[in-house]
């Protein structure tokens, strides 16, 4: 089943260079973790200016490769896009003359991913296959792309055992099995149905685009087919490829950015359940009279979640910029593309990947404006709960001071007035004048030494207290 000749397989990675928030030192790390995806000795330049489109190996350009035997070939074309870095790594048959079978693209992958030695994109990555098909190929275009495809994320399966082998030549076997395990290997590789999300023309040949999407997972993988009907097709087509580096970033970067934003959702979301939690708890037990200090550490939770709340809930709308103004550099970058292959007069049909931008609009945009409402009204509720609580706390806390004021005044009041009638301690004699039947019990130690005492000291204390009510009164009135 040998249906595409030069069958090619281009790797488009991308990797944060800078944001606001990172220091030099971060920078630096970024930096070395992207250039550690290329060959150690490429000259890569990478000058602190500002730029829209910039090759980071300006002497050479591209750095090619072989393989041992010379069967694969490729090179790495790396570049930097504003804040981002773009790799693409190219890995093809050496053979322009004789057809292959599908299962080749799972050798290309095999190349590709044992020379990355397993680093791995952080903001996204597009795989394209291409070829061109035989003259007297018989097979449509869709039936043997979905070949390529099945056998492509198949070898995803497998590619990454390589590692301890000198070389993913050395493939050969697991092709073999591939090619002979045929539906059965399908059924297990990607979902085509599922997978297609849309396809078109281009230079006369036919291409198809392949999704699969997991935001909160942080799962994305994207593949783009196109197989033309000789080469001089393939050859304008591959005039595109820096067209293709810019497409596929702004893609990547809107849904790294969409990914992100479910993140700082679901972060948000536990933030709020804390505080609730709290709010709640500090309730239960200011009803059922809990220590203070208790209901102290509960409010300190309380307001350390609301300050992670607080500065987490930017960075939500933060992302919503990111894929406003990716979206907008999409919509340009593809419009170029369109315009490109018009001047090149060719049957080119593009309008598929125009309904990622609906999607995006309709979706993601959408979803994240709303999420990002949605939790700042649930911020204020937090606060306006808060703020009720801390009220009610400080009642319930005047209340008791006033209590414990009222107290204190009767004790003291009736002590003073008490002292004053009799500091040498003879009360009962004092109170046996006025009730003559008392002056028998005088006799008991403890009714003159405690009791007499105390109730002159409430009795008083309480007289003092009316009169102090009467003045605040006439002071009010």
């Amino acid at each position: 089943m040998s249906d595409i000749i030069f069958p090619t397989l281009d790797l488009f990675l991308y990797d944060l260079r800078d944001a606001l928030n990172l220091t030099e030192a971060e920078k630096q790390e970024k930096q070395a973790k992207f250039r550690a995806k290329l060959p150690a000795d490429s000259k890569f330049f990478d000058p602190d200016l500002e730029t829209k489109y910039l090759e980071l190996l300006p002497k050479q350009k591209y750095y090619d490769f072989t393989t041992a035997n010379d069967t694969l070939e490729g090179y790495y074309y790396p570049v930097r896009l504003n804040d981002t870095y773009g790799l693409q790594i190219d890995c093809s048959i050496n053979n322009q003359t004789d057809p292959q079978t599908p299962d080749c693209f799972a050798r290309l992958r095999a190349e590709i991913e044992w020379r990355l030695q397993g680093e791995r994109a952080t903001l996204g990555q597009t795989w394209m296959l291409s070829g061109w098909l035989p003259k007297t190929s018989s097979k449509s275009y869709e039936y043997i792309a979905k070949s390529c495809y099945h056998v492509f994320q198949t070898a995803a399966n497998w590619s990454q055992d390589l590692q301890g082998v000198s070389t993913p030549e050395s493939s050969t076997k697991q092709e073999k099995d591939i090619a002979k395990s045929g539906a059965q290997v399908f059924d297990k590789a990607g979902n085509w149905s599922q997978d297609l999300h849309g396809k078109g023309s281009l230079f006369g040949g036919e291409v198809f685009e392949l999704w699969r999407y997991q935001p909160l997972n942080q799962v994305n993988c994207h593949v783009i087919i196109m197989l033309f009907s000789d080469q001089e097709s393939m050859e304008k087509a591959a005039e595109l490829y820096t067209d293709w580096m810019g497409l596929f970033s702004y893609r990547n970067k809107i849904l790294w950015a969409y990914s992100q934003s479910r993140l700082i959702k679901k972060t948000l979301v536990a933030y709020y359940k804390q505080v609730e939690a709290n709010q709640r708890l500090i309730s239960d037990e200011n009803a059922s009279s809990f220590r203070d200090q208790t209901i102290a550490a509960k409010l300190d939770d309380i307001q350390k979640s609301l300050g992670n709340y607080t500065l987490d809930l930017p960075k939500l709308n933060f992302q919503n910029q990111i894929i406003e103004i990716n979206l907008f550099n999409y919509q340009t970058r593809l419009e170029i593309i369109n315009q490109k292959c018009q001047k090149l007069g060719a049957d080119n049909n593009l309008e598929f990947l125009e309904t990622f931008s609906k999607e995006v609009k309709e979706n993601y945009l959408l979803q994240v404006t709303k999420d990002y409402d949605i939790m700042e009204m649930a911020l204020r509720l937090l606060e306006t709960r808060l703020n009720a609580i801390r009220s009610q706390i400080e009642l319930e806390k005047a209340e008791r001071d006033r209590t414990f004021q009222t107290i204190v005044t009767v004790v003291g009041a009736g002590t003073a007035v008490t002292a004053l009638m009799d500091f040498d301690a003879k009360q009962c004699e004092t109170v046996s004048t006025l009730i003559p039947p008392f002056k028998k019990s005088c006799d008991n130690p403890w009714i003159n030494s405690v009791i007499v005492p105390v109730g002159l000291i409430l009795i008083f204390g309480v007289i003092a207290l009316c009169f102090k009510k009467i003045l605040s009164g006439s002071r009010l009135g």
